[in-house]
This record gives structure tokens, C-alpha cells and sequence, in this order.
């Protein structure tokens, strides 16, 4: 039989992408209509703002009508932040292994308006995918209400998963929230600023935390088998003396040997403000600025940059990402290979329109769709 000749048109692959998501998410057909035309508007122009967005959002509407079709949807709907995070966990995350936690701040400044957002995240393959999160309506850090409430929402959503433990930086520390953490039966790896004072015991007297690891050498790393006392409580401290002279100071609710190496993947985080941010679909670029419509924002950046990221792993498998040869490293993450690819398929997708749909098969249940047996869906014809 002849080789069928199969080509995407754009309204093809609105239907296809609104179909696949309303296997996951509880919209009416309207609402997924334009989920589907976001997203693929987003892949293409890989920016928020909704003046660069408007142009490719619908072909059959006048650019100003797209324009007030995307600014009606971020004033009148709520995204169910959970509703996306069992998404996420059913397509990606392992059902059994214990996730590692990741929590973050991103914050810039647009006019005189303060973006400041708290991300709760599960890091996966080199990348934190965002569960739940929150745009603080201030400057400055977060408070220990504000991070148990999306730990609280966390454990509504996902009551029986197992956990390893939680990833932060110093801005993440104090009595209260330690407290929080044990309360909840969070294990965690916090790193500690190094004017923290410590004490031996419960009652004894109190002295710089740099005390105990003073005689390292740069590079030397040291883990005390024995809790010292840190905000009234015992915690188990591990220490690397950098070589810019800064200290990495890491506590943990229970002895961790390798707590310095687990700690290590917090920089997943780091990966994900900046996917969506300069290397991906800069969000900086936005001028949304309510709480509710950033988050809502937030949650549409969620679901692409989850496809995005399996994408990227199946396409590795398919044709491997190249190497740096001076720094040994892939030249891309798995999350920028799969955007790169997926901008490139819908772009032409009337070219690749067998590629396009079968990764749409990642947002459906892990795996490409399968297509008509002599349709090649193998990456290698679409990377030039």
C-alpha cells in the first residue's frame, strides 16, 4: 500500500492538543481550546507577553481580538494548582521512589510593581518541575506561613507519597520553620549562613558555627556524626570549605553522610527560573502583575515546560545531545533539547506533522503516540 502523506494544519493541531489535555484536566472545551492555543503560540514566539503572543494565537481573529481573548482569560479563570500537579506527576514523576523537594524563590521588578513568586517543586532529569506556588504579594522573602501553606497543599494533594527530603537555600532557615519541617515529617537539607551560631548541647554556651570546621582546607568537606543545637534544636551539620572562601554549610534533621552531594541537585531550581526566564519563555517579559494572574500564568508555563522536558528525553534517546568538548558537559538540558524541538515542529508542523503528533503523546500518558506503521516518527529527520 502506498505510504500515507499526512500534514498538520494549525486547526489539526489545536484538536489534537485539546484533545490530549482534556484527558488530564477537567476544563470545559472553550477553556481547552485556548489552553491548546496558548501553549502553541508559546512554543513559537517563546515569550509571555501577550503582545508578542496575540499575532500567532489565531490565524482565523483579528490580532486585537487575540489580544482580548488572552487578557479576558487571566482576569476571569483560576487554574486548580493541584489539578496541574497531579498532571505533572502522573506524566513524569515516579510513583514510588521518594521525591526531592525544591523550594525557591524568582523575583524582578516591573515599573514599580514587585514579582516576587515562592515555587514548591519536585526536581526530575536535571529540572524542577514547579507543583505548586505562590505570587507573594510584597518584596522580600518569604515567611514560614507562606511556605507551609504550599507544603500543606502538597500533602492534601499527595498524602501517601514518600518523600526524601527538602532542598533550600540560606534565605530558608529559623526556628519556626525547622519546627514546621519536623512537625510535618519533612527530612530536609538547608544550608545555614555562616555567622550561624550553634551550641553543644541544649543548655550550653553558644559559639560561632565556623568553630567546628575551621582546621578545613580548601576542598575538604567534614560531616559530625553527632547533633549540635541550632534555634533550639539538634541538627546534624556537614561543611565544604569553597575556594572563593565561602562556606557550604548544609543541616539535616537526621546524620545524612552525603548531604553536601544531595544537596548539590537544589541547582535544578536554579534550572527552572532560568527556563522560564532568558533560556526559555521569558517570563520577565510579562505585564501581568496581580498575584492570581501570575500564578495562573505560571501554571500554563508548567504544563509546556513538562512537555518540553519529555520531549527533550526521548529526543536525546533518539539522536543524543552533543557535548561540549572544553567543559565535558551536553551543550542543552533535556528541558532546552525538547523546546528547541518542539519550536521547530510547530513552526513546520504542515512539514513534520507525524513528528508533531507523536510527542503529543507525552501529554497524554508518558509515550509517543503511536501512528500508521510506515509513518516515521524518528527525530532524525527533523533535526537538519
Amino acid at each position: 500500500p502506498p505510504t500515507p502523506v499526512l500534514t498538520v494544519t494549525e486547526l489539526d493541531s489545536v484538536k489534537a492538543l485539546r484533545g490530549v489535555l482534556s484527558t488530564h484536566l477537567n476544563w470545559h472545551g472553550a477553556r481547552l481550546e485556548f489552553l491548546a492555543r496558548f501553549i502553541l503560540a508559546l512554543l513559537q514566539v517563546r515569550s509571555v507577553n501577550l503582545a508578542r503572543l496575540a499575532p500567532v494565537f489565531s490565524s482565523r481573529a483579528k490580532i486585537s481580538s487575540n489580544y482580548i481573548r488572552l487578557q479576558r482569560f487571566f482576569r476571569t479563570f483560576t487554574i486548580d494548582q493541584a489539578e496541574i500537579a497531579r498532571t505533572i506527576a502522573w506524566l513524569l514523576l515516579p510513583k514510588d521512589s521518594p521525591w526531592v523537594l525544591t523550594l525557591d524563590r524568582t523575583n524582578w521588578k516591573l515599573g514599580r510593581a514587585e514579582i516576587n513568586l515562592l515555587v514548591l517543586g519536585v526536581s526530575y532529569r536535571g529540572l524542577s518541575l514547579p507543583l505548586f506556588w505562590s505570587a507573594l504579594p510584597k518584596a522580600g522573602n518569604s515567611n514560614t506561613a507562606e511556605r507551609v501553606e504550599l507544603l500543606a497543599r502538597l500533602r492534601e494533594t499527595f498524602p501517601v507519597q514518600p518523600l526524601a527530603y527538602l532542598l533550600a537555600d540560606r534565605e530558608f532557615v529559623g526556628r519556626a520553620w525547622v519546627e514546621a519541617l519536623r512537625e510535618q515529617q519533612i527530612p530536609f537539607r538547608l544550608r545555614l549562613k555562616a555567622n550561624a551560631r550553634i551550641r553543644r548541647s541544649r543548655s550550653g554556651e553558644e559559639a560561632p558555627l565556623l568553630r567546628a570546621f575551621q582546621d578545613l582546607q580548601v576542598h575538604e568537606q567534614r560531616v559530625l556524626r553527632k547533633p549540635l543545637w541550632l534555634w533550639g534544636q539538634p541538627l546534624y551539620l556537614s561543611a565544604k570549605r569553597l575556594e572563593d572562601g565561602e562556606w557550604l554549610l548544609i543541616a539535616s534533621e537526621a546524620y545524612a553522610a552525603h548531604a553536601l552531594q544531595e544537596y548539590a541537585e537544589r541547582w535544578t531550581i536554579e534550572t527552572l527560573f532560568a527556563a522560564l526566564k532568558g533560556h526559555g519563555f521569558h517570563l520577565e517579559d510579562t505585564h501581568l502583575t496581580k498575584p492570581d494572574r501570575l500564578e495562573n500564568l505560571l501554571g500554563l508555563l508548567v504544563l509546556t515546560s513538562t512537555w518540553a522536558l519529555h520531549a527533550g528525553l526521548w529526543a536525546h534517546e533518539q539522536q543524543p545531545i552533543r557535548e561540549k568538548k572544553t567543559l565535558q558537559r551536553p551543550q542543552f538540558s533535556f528541558f532546552r533539547y525538547g523546546l528547541d524541538l518542539l519550536q521547530r515542529l510547530v513552526a513546520l508542523r504542515e512539514r513534520f506533522g507525524p513528528q508533531f503528533l507523536c510527542l503529543l503523546g507525552f501529554l497524554l500518558d508518558g509515550q509517543p503516540l503511536e501512528l500508521h506503521p510506515s509513518i516515521d516518527c524518528e527525530m532524525r529527520l527533523v533535526w537538519p
